[in-house]
């Protein structure tokens, strides 16, 4: 019996104190929201002290807000193939590099387009070699032409055609 006068007690209290604040306060105190649940992906990349993992949780959420899911997934990604990848995440979304790293997102879609369109000119899978030509900024779609006309070896001229281009820039010849 006491346990339910205890109970109707403070529930008396928390209406008398939620009538008695104004609706300023109560506007204020409820602009925390959290109701936004993060994926699993950028949950398990959250880590640190409770402080850190709120705070990093709350700009998370923002970004979410702001219509950036997809791109924060794609990065939680990207993130796992990382040393670090809590810390590199973490870099990547914060506010002094979010500007910086839309910029790589982009550039980063242009480059998987093209290093597909090359592997489809040379009748090959995409490759690690591709994307680091395309990143290079080696003159990849005309050598991938280039190439194709070739027989059998197609892939083996398209690599000696980048590296004697990257080679070129580096001797000043180009």
């Amino acid at each position: 019996m006491n346990h339910i006068n205890a109970q109707l007690t403070a529930r008396r209290t928390s209406l008398a104190k939620q009538q008695s604040t104004s609706s300023i306060e109560l506007s204020v105190s409820n602009t925390n929201n959290t109701s936004i649940e993060l994926p699993e992906e950028i949950e398990s990349l959250n880590v640190g002290s409770d402080y850190w993992r709120q705070a990093k949780g709350n700009r998370y959420r923002m970004l979410i807000r702001e219509g950036h899911l997809s791109r924060l997934l794609e990065l939680a990604e990207i993130a796992r193939t990382k040393d670090k990848p809590a810390f590199w995440f973490a870099a990547a979304c914060s506010k002094a590099e979010w500007e910086r790293t839309l910029k790589f997102l982009a550039k980063l879609a242009e480059v998987q387009k093209t290093a597909v369109q090359v592997a489809q000119k040379l009748r090959t899978d995409v490759t690690k070699f591709i994307y680091q030509q395309v990143w290079l900024g080696v003159n990849v779609e005309r050598w991938a032409d280039t190439a194709a006309e070739v027989g059998k070896r197609k892939a083996a001229y398209f690599a000696w055609l980048c590296r004697r281009e990257v080679q070129a820039r580096a001797d000043g010849r180009v």
